[in-house]
Protein backbone atom coordinates (compact mmCIF):
# COMPACT_ATOMS: atom_id res chain seq x y z
CA UNK A 1 0.00 0.00 0.00
CA UNK A 2 1.31 3.67 -1.23
CA UNK A 3 2.04 6.05 2.31
CA UNK A 4 -0.51 8.58 1.66
CA UNK A 5 1.94 11.26 2.09
CA UNK A 6 3.61 10.04 -1.03
CA UNK A 7 3.44 12.66 -3.82
CA UNK A 8 3.37 11.91 -7.51
CA UNK A 9 7.13 13.02 -8.35
CA UNK A 10 8.19 10.57 -5.39
CA UNK A 11 6.23 7.87 -6.90
CA UNK A 12 7.53 8.45 -10.06
CA UNK A 13 10.53 8.57 -8.99
CA UNK A 14 10.45 5.23 -7.27
CA UNK A 15 9.03 3.60 -10.26
CA UNK A 16 11.53 4.36 -12.19
CA UNK A 17 14.03 3.47 -9.20
CA UNK A 18 12.29 -0.27 -9.21
CA UNK A 19 12.51 -0.14 -12.97
CA UNK A 20 16.35 0.59 -13.01
CA UNK A 21 16.61 -2.12 -10.13
CA UNK A 22 14.96 -4.68 -11.98
CA UNK A 23 16.28 -4.08 -15.53
CA UNK A 24 20.27 -4.17 -14.34
CA UNK A 25 23.14 -6.66 -14.33
CA UNK A 26 25.39 -6.78 -11.02
CA UNK A 27 27.50 -3.63 -12.57
CA UNK A 28 24.70 -2.17 -14.16
CA UNK A 29 22.86 -1.92 -10.64
CA UNK A 30 26.06 -0.73 -9.47
CA UNK A 31 26.98 2.25 -11.23
CA UNK A 32 23.63 3.15 -11.04
CA UNK A 33 23.42 3.15 -7.47
CA UNK A 34 26.45 5.23 -7.53
CA UNK A 35 25.41 7.43 -10.00
CA UNK A 36 22.05 8.22 -8.12
CA UNK A 37 24.08 8.75 -4.88
CA UNK A 38 26.24 11.57 -6.37
CA UNK A 39 23.06 12.99 -7.88
CA UNK A 40 21.24 12.74 -4.78
CA UNK A 41 24.17 14.36 -2.32
CA UNK A 42 24.17 17.19 -5.22
CA UNK A 43 20.14 17.49 -4.06
CA UNK A 44 20.93 17.27 -0.43
CA UNK A 45 23.21 20.00 -1.22
CA UNK A 46 20.85 22.37 -2.93
CA UNK A 47 18.00 21.84 -0.41
CA UNK A 48 20.39 22.68 2.66
CA UNK A 49 21.01 26.29 0.48
CA UNK A 50 17.44 26.54 0.16
CA UNK A 51 16.54 25.97 4.16
CA UNK A 52 14.33 22.98 2.53
CA UNK A 53 15.59 20.63 5.69
CA UNK A 54 12.88 18.12 4.65
CA UNK A 55 14.40 17.95 0.93
CA UNK A 56 17.38 17.42 2.51
CA UNK A 57 16.38 14.68 5.10
CA UNK A 58 14.77 13.16 1.98
CA UNK A 59 18.00 13.13 0.06
CA UNK A 60 19.98 11.77 2.85
CA UNK A 61 17.89 9.43 3.29
CA UNK A 62 17.68 8.02 -0.05
CA UNK A 63 21.60 8.41 -0.66
CA UNK A 64 21.63 6.09 3.04
CA UNK A 65 19.51 3.78 1.22
CA UNK A 66 21.88 3.41 -1.79
CA UNK A 67 25.21 3.61 0.05
CA UNK A 68 23.24 0.55 1.97
CA UNK A 69 21.95 -1.54 -1.47
CA UNK A 70 25.90 -1.05 -2.50
CA UNK A 71 27.42 -2.46 0.18
CA UNK A 72 25.20 -5.35 -0.09
CA UNK A 73 26.05 -5.84 -3.64
CA UNK A 74 29.34 -6.77 -3.31
CA UNK A 75 30.16 -9.67 -4.55
CA UNK A 76 32.22 -12.11 -1.78
CA UNK A 77 34.85 -13.11 -4.52
CA UNK A 78 35.58 -9.34 -5.11
CA UNK A 79 38.99 -8.72 -3.96
CA UNK A 80 38.49 -4.76 -3.25
CA UNK A 81 35.75 -6.28 -1.32
CA UNK A 82 37.32 -5.27 2.22
CA UNK A 83 38.03 -2.04 1.10
CA UNK A 84 34.58 -1.20 -0.63
CA UNK A 85 33.28 -2.61 2.84
CA UNK A 86 35.04 0.12 4.51
CA UNK A 87 34.66 2.82 2.19
CA UNK A 88 30.88 2.52 1.97
CA UNK A 89 30.30 2.53 5.50
CA UNK A 90 32.36 5.05 6.15
CA UNK A 91 30.07 6.91 3.03
CA UNK A 92 27.27 5.24 5.32
CA UNK A 93 28.68 6.71 8.83
CA UNK A 94 28.77 10.26 7.02
CA UNK A 95 25.28 10.55 5.84
CA UNK A 96 24.36 9.44 8.52
CA UNK A 97 26.05 12.12 11.04
CA UNK A 98 24.63 14.75 8.40
CA UNK A 99 21.00 14.11 9.17
CA UNK A 100 22.15 15.48 12.76
CA UNK A 101 24.77 18.06 11.33
CA UNK A 102 24.61 19.24 7.81
CA UNK A 103 28.31 20.17 6.63
CA UNK A 104 28.04 21.17 3.01
CA UNK A 105 31.93 21.02 2.84
CA UNK A 106 31.67 17.38 3.96
CA UNK A 107 29.00 16.69 1.81
CA UNK A 108 30.68 17.57 -1.47
CA UNK A 109 33.51 15.32 -0.32
CA UNK A 110 31.69 12.35 -0.15
CA UNK A 111 29.87 13.47 -3.45
CA UNK A 112 33.31 14.05 -5.22
CA UNK A 113 35.02 10.44 -3.47
CA UNK A 114 31.72 8.39 -4.76
CA UNK A 115 31.73 10.26 -8.60
CA UNK A 116 35.58 9.32 -8.29
CA UNK A 117 34.52 5.87 -7.41
CA UNK A 118 32.09 5.51 -10.57
CA UNK A 119 34.87 7.05 -12.73
CA UNK A 120 36.93 4.19 -11.70
CA UNK A 121 34.62 1.25 -11.68
CA UNK A 122 33.04 2.15 -15.24
CA UNK A 123 35.08 4.70 -16.93
CA UNK A 124 33.51 5.93 -20.38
Amino acid sequence: MLHTALSPASAYRRIELDAQVEGSDGGGLGRFCLEQAVMTLEKAIAADRRRDLAARADALSRAAGLILALRRGIAPDNPLRPALLTFLGAAAAEIGSAVARFEEGRMRALRDDLHDVLAAAHPH
